[in-house]
Order: C-alpha cells, then structure tokens, then sequence
C-alpha cells in the first residue's frame, strides 16, 4: 500500500508541474562499534511526509525501519537502530554500535511536499589494520627480501615502498571477514642500503602510515651467527675426542710397557748346601726325641 501511495504521490505531483524527485548513491564506511547517525534528507517534519528505511543486509536478512506523519512508526530490525528526531526536526537513522551484521544495502526513501528524495547507502565496516615488518634472507637466489605486512584490515590496505625494487603483493582473506596484505621488496646482495620504508594506505586513517624496517642484513647475518659457533663447536668435539683416545692408548702402552721390564718374584729353591746344613740339626733333633722316649718308659715301669 506504501509504494502505491508514493506512485499515486509522484504522478499527481508530476502533472502539477512542481513535483521534485532526486536519487542518490553513497559508499560509507563504518569502524565497528561506532556510533553514527544516517540522514536521507536535509528536510524537517514540517514539510516531510514519510522516512522509509529498507535495511538488507549482505546475509540477505532484511527489516524496515519507517516514521510517517499519519500513520504508526513501524521497526521490524529490533536490534537497536531506530529512526530520531533531531532538535531541529530532522529524521535520522541511528546506530549505536556498527556491527559486521549491519553491513549491506540502506535505501531510504522521503515523501514532502512537491517532492520526493531516495538515497542508496553501501554500508560496510572498516577495520584498522595491523602493520609489521620484517628481513628474510632466500640462500636459493642469494639476496634479501624485505616483507611489510597489514594484517587484519578492512577493507584490504594498500602497500607501497620509499625505494625501487622487484615488488609482489599477497592479499589473503581472513575468517573474521577481514584481509591481510603481505608486500615483499627483493633486495639484491651487491647493494648497500640502509633501512628500508614501507608506507601503508587505508581509509581507516586520515594520512598513510609509514614503517621502517631496520638493518637490512639481519637475516643473513644471524644466520651466519648460528652457522659459525655450531662449527667451531663440532670442530672442537672432534678434537677433545681425538686427543681423549689418543691419551687413553698411549696411556695404556705405557702400562704395558713398564710390566715388561719388572722382574718376576720366584720363590727360591733349596741348594745342596742348605740340605747339608739342615741334616746335623735334624739328627740332633733325632737322638733328643730318642732319649726322652727312653726316659718316659722308665717312668713308667
């Protein structure tokens, strides 16, 4: 019924030769959770009619946000956007806290006297990115590669560098429905620069944002830092090791050659004149032994 009576509205204003009607197109950017106020017309109540609000969001979910002189506001979203009045009179739709769930197509549609005004908002959310910087060194082609990353912005940032070079850019979409940009600078190993800038460009920021990424060789350089001491430590493993066995074997040698040259301990052997020095004690032994027997047998008779 509301879009017959704006028809009806338009032909009957049209043929009374003081009808206006205009159409406008924006593109906003919203950050997420800001407050912001949409205005379709300049106009106040006093001369409007109807504010019509159409809201289809990119998930194709729609509602309807509408004031009108005569008849009941009408508010099918129910997530806190409504339609104010400003001090002035003014219909404005407000927002409290923009949300990835808002963004879509905003149509709004105003009826006043003599005249009519549409508009068709883009609405999406913007998202400030995140900037870093980095130095990897490629050993396949032997030269440097400086990487500046905005990572996590909506929509996607635009890189650029403060020096000539061979230049790639990645762009990657993210599951948070936000995108990161990777831009790489060759660097080749003959040339002798300082630090290098990048310099990042998104419609979150008034002004591009710059960011220099230091010492240019780094990469390279740490790389040769855990090269040279594992060396020298493998090297000086494999001498102590070396000089360990040889210690131990000479060492050994050395036990086996001083117990060849000490002489055994024999047990000594009796000579034919120990046995004939022996032989007189024996037989005086013999003859005591005889005389004592001899004695005790007197006893005891």
């Amino acid at each position: 019924m509301g879009w017959i009576v704006n028809l009806w509205t338009i032909s009957l204003l049209t043929f009374s030769n003081s009808f206006i009607w205009t159409y406008d197109e924006e593109f906003i950017s919203i950050k997420l959770g800001e407050k912001i106020n949409l205005s379709c017309t300049n106009r106040t109540w006093s001369t409007m009619l109807f504010d019509t609000w159409e809201l289809k969001h990119t998930d194709e979910m729609k509602c309807r946000i509408a004031n009108s002189n005569s008849d009941p506001a009408v508010n099918t979203c129910n997530d806190g956007r409504i339609l104010i009045n400003t001090t002035e009179g003014r219909s404005q739709l407000h927002i409290p806290s923009f949300k990835y769930t808002y963004e879509g197509i905003y149509t709004c549609q105003t009826a006043f006297q003599h005249g009519s005004h549409k508009i068709l908002f883009n609405v999406s959310a913007i998202v400030q990115p995140e900037i870093s910087g980095r130095i990897e060194y490629s050993p396949n082609d032997n030269h440097d590669v400086a990487v500046c990353e905005a990572s996590n912005g909506r929509p996607n940032a635009s890189i650029s560098w403060s020096s000539d070079g061979n230049v790639t850019d990645k762009i990657t979409y993210n599951q948070n429905r936000t995108f990161t940009v990777e831009s790489r600078l060759i660097i080749p190993y003959n040339t002798s620069m300082g630090n290098v800038t990048c310099i990042v460009s998104h419609p979150y920021w008034n002004e591009s944002q710059t960011y220099t990424i230091p010492l240019i060789h780094t990469a390279r350089h740490s790389m040769y830092w855990v090269v040279i001491p594992s060396c020298l430590f493998c090297v000086l493993l494999i001498i102590f090791v070396t000089s360990f066995a040889c210690i131990k074997k000479y060492l050994a040698d050395l036990r086996n050659c001083c117990k060849s040259t000490i002489p055994v301990a024999t047990a000594p052997t009796k000579t034919q004149q120990d046995v004939e020095e022996v032989e007189p004690y024996a037989s005086y032994v013999e003859r005591v032994n005889s005389i004592y027997n001899q004695s005790a047998e007197r006893c005891n008779v």
